[in-house]
């Protein structure tokens, strides 16, 4: 069993522990020594490897110098900062280019009219209501489609109406067939334009014979030959120009052709309009020979009665508006389904009929998957079809190359199952039937992660014989139940193409608002209500941004952004419009030395940054007696050397370069061993010779090596930090290794002295012992009493 031992001594009263302490702190003397040396040691790694950092520091903003795009970087100004931020891209060169702001981006936004006193009691309303990314029948005809793609020659023409009235019609800003039109209408002479099929009509308004109708080229450019009206000089109220070649899949000049109506299947023959406004006004209005929705428009409004016609905000059908003022019916109808074709026939006492949807086609057999959905096509995975009978059959978008709605019906059709596909009646999409006769349900399902089946719109199960029809749109049901807020949530839970809110108006009450997830014209929508009266208005029209540029005084060239930023590839520029300008704005394209001073005053910052490390690390105190860690250092002072060389000396180039040194552009050393850049005479030297600059930083020679300052930045900064046997890598691997061996020998004398602590603590100990014993034997023999001898008194 162990003893007890007291750090002081029981018997001497000696501090056993404390002394030992004193003698080992003696005795660890070396040791205390060597740890001291191996902190010196960490502590000069550590600033070596603060310098190595501030080597390679240098050496990258001396790389950054050697930049090829550093020399050709650009400046590029606006005008008019407040309407157009310009800035420039990698391949740009200078010049100047005139942008003119025509349109700015919105993103489709509709709301409704209709308020609600609360957002979270029930509407009692009952129906649905449809979101749908395409069906538009005002889609604009580009004219750069026109003419089997080669477009409409910008320029001016003269028109005279037959009063003899002339006026110049500037064309070069246009770019629709409806801006023609446009421009030809506001002009100041008695003309109407209009189109009829391919071609563009003018109608004298004017009632007079004095001259002919008359279309005129102005300049060199052969805008009227372009757009069908060279040469047109009669004597009529009203002529035709020639036909202008259209665009594949387009069968009229200006908006929907009837013929894409009804899902693609037209609006069958159209007779005449019998309309009757509130004030007893009526007319028959002859629309047999329309071809397109905008002839039917011209129309109407051409009747004489005080109507307004034109597209409704969803931008699917017509709106017809009595402004007649009267208080009686507003009737449309035909003596056959002429109104009901055109989704207008109506009898109210309401002043505006907003028109039906009239299921412009979409999508056709050569619509590619990739465009659907707004855009976000509908993925590259798969699904699977059960017919009624239990036959399965798969479709893989990737594996079968399928691209396009033709090539998704042919595969459709190939399986051997019970089903069929075809386009669906809206035009819209896909319908697949089942045709196996069986008494199960047809089931479309995806396949794993993908959403196939559900971008078409076809997953899920259908009776027996029955369809799954797909489209692009998605409807949400609304029951009495539904809150303002309940219906918010259903269409955002739908997550496809709007999302939907809440708004408080200024009044206290609330109204439904419903915006496209993308911006520009990508991102129009149309909103369609069914017995549900929220009567929805259109806050902004889906459209891009528009501007034209012109390089130089050539060719005006458009551009159009669905969120106003452009990145132009011909000019290298990158222009965001901010707001619209009614003036022209300049963007300058120019050198741009300030990026090459930025470059060289960095490259100064980091040296003398070097250079105050360097100081830091090897600094002499006299009076505090005190030094750094790195003083009389040889590898600071190779450094600070060879530096100094190099950056007052010359680079050796060829006898032709005129530009050798730092100082010949303005970079010199002060006293204090730092560099200071004249920015004056930096940009002197660049304005006066850029290339002789660059050459002095990036000569390369026959072998594509740097021969210049930045090739000599590297070697140096190589041969101080490069990994491959740097100076100061190496300074680092001997102070590793000496620390690593001063390490194992103050392990080893620990273990020697905790040997020696132990035994003198035991001699201590066993000291104690001993002198207890002599004074417990020299306690019994003062103890001992004199006997006598035997028999002595």
């Amino acid at each position: 069993m162990a003893r007890l031992q007291s750090s002081i001594g029981l018997v001497t009263g000696t501090d056993i522990v404390g002394t030992v302490d004193q003698l080992m702190a003696i005795n660890a003397q070396p040791r205390d020594r060597i740890l001291a040396k191996t902190e010196e040691l960490l502590g000069q790694q550590q600033q070596i490897a603060s310098l190595t950092a501030s080597v390679i520091g240098v050496q990258l903003a001396g790389d950054a110098l050697g930049s090829s795009a550093l020399f050709s970087s650009k400046n590029a100004t606006s005008s008019n900062e407040d309407a157009l931020s310009v800035s420039t891209r990698d391949e740009v060169t200078n010049g100047n280019h005139l942008v003119r702001t025509l349109r700015t981006a919105a993103t489709h936004s509709v709301s409704s009219a209709q308020s609600f006193s609360t957002f979270d009691e029930a509407l009692s309303l009952a129906g649905s209501l449809t979101i749908k990314p395409s069906g538009f029948v005002d889609s604009k005809v580009s004219l750069s489609q026109l003419n089997n793609g080669l477009g409409v020659e910008g320029g001016s023409i003269r028109l005279t109406d037959r009063s003899g009235a002339s006026a110049e019609v500037d064309l070069s800003q246009a770019r629709t067939v409806d801006d023609v039109l446009q421009a030809i209408n506001d002009a100041d002479v008695g003309i109407q334009a209009t189109t009829s099929g391919g071609k563009i009509k003018l109608i004298d308004q004017t009632g007079q014979s004095i001259s002919n109708l008359k279309v005129e080229q102005l300049g060199t450019a052969e805008t009227a030959a372009d757009l069908g009206l060279h040469g047109i000089d009669v004597a009529s109220s009203s002529v035709d120009g020639n036909d202008i070649p259209l665009p594949d899949g387009v069968d009229s000049l200006n908006g929907a052709s009837l013929s894409q109506l009804g899902g693609g299947n037209g609006l069958g023959t159209l007779t005449s309009l019998d309309i009757q406004t509130g004030d007893g006004t009526s007319a028959s209005i002859d629309v047999s020979g329309a071809t397109s929705l905008n002839e039917v428009i011209d129309a109407i409004n051409g009747s004489g009665l005080d109507v307004i016609a034109r597209i409704n905000d969803a931008g699917n059908g017509l709106r017809i508006r009595d402004v007649s003022g009267g208080p009686g019916t507003f009737e449309i109808s035909s003596a056959d389904d002429t109104a009901t074709s055109l989704g207008i026939a109506a009898s109210t006492t309401d002043d505006i009929v907003v028109g039906e949807d009239l299921n412009f086609q979409s999508v056709t057999l050569e619509t590619k998957l990739s465009e659907l959905n707004s855009g976000d096509g509908v993925g590259t995975g798969s699904f699977t079809i059960r017919d009624s009978n239990g036959a399965v059959g798969g479709i893989n978008l990737a594996v079968s190359e399928i691209e396009t709605i033709g090539d998704l019906i042919d595969a459709v059709n190939a399986l051997d199952i019970g089903v069929e596909a075809a386009l669906n009646e809206a035009g819209d999409g896909v319908v697949i039937t089942d045709t196996a006769g069986g008494a199960s349900s047809l089931k479309i399902t995806d396949t794993g992660e993908g959403k196939v089946a559900a971008s078409l719109g076809l997953a899920g199960t259908a009776d027996a014989g029955t369809s799954l029809v797909g489209s692009e749109s998605v409807t949400i049901e609304i029951t009495e139940d539904d809150t303002l807020e309940s219906i918010v949530e259903k269409i955002n839970e739908s997550d496809r193409y709007a999302d939907a809110s809440v708004v408080s108006n200024s009044d206290g009450s609330y109204s439904l608002q419903i915006r496209s997830k993308k911006g520009g014209e990508v991102g129009r929508i149309s909103v369609n209500l069914d017995g549900v009266d929220l009567n929805l208005r259109t806050n902004s029209k889906g459209q891009d941004a528009l501007i034209s540029i012109a390089t130089d005084g050539g060719t005006e060239r458009f551009l159009t952004s669905t969120d106003g930023v452009f990145e132009d590839e011909i000019s290298g520029l990158n222009l965001t419009v901010k707001e619209l300008s009614e003036d022209p704005i300049t963007v300058n394209v120019d050198d741009d030395p300030d990026a090459i001073v930025s470059a060289v005053k960095r490259f100064a910052d980091q040296y003398n940054k070097l250079i105050d490390k360097i100081q830091e690390v090897t600094f002499f105190d006299a009076e505090a007696n005190e030094v750094g860690l790195l003083f009389g250092s040889t590898e600071t002072l190779r450094i600070q050397n060879g530096y100094s060389r190099l950056l007052t000396g010359t680079v050796p180039l060829s006898s032709g370069d005129s530009i050798r040194s730092f100082s010949q552009i303005g970079v010199r050393m002060d006293e204090n061993g730092e560099l200071q850049v004249d920015e004056t005479k930096l940009k002197a030297a660049l304005a006066n010779d850029t290339e002789a600059v660059e050459q002095f930083f990036n000569k390369t020679n026959d072998e594509d090596e740097n021969i210049g300052m930045v090739g000599q930045l590297k070697k140096l900064a190589d041969t101080y930090a490069g990994v491959d046997g740097g100076m100061l890598i190496r300074k680092t691997q001997t102070l590793s290794a000496h620390i690593e061996r001063n390490d194992a020998r103050v392990e080893s004398m620990n273990d020697l002295l905790e040997s020696q602590r132990e035994r003198l603590l035991k001699q201590y100990y066993d000291m104690e012992q001993a002198i207890a014993k002599l004074q417990a034997n020299t306690s019994s023999i003062g103890a001992i009493e004199y006997i006598g001898p035997v028999g002595s008194e």
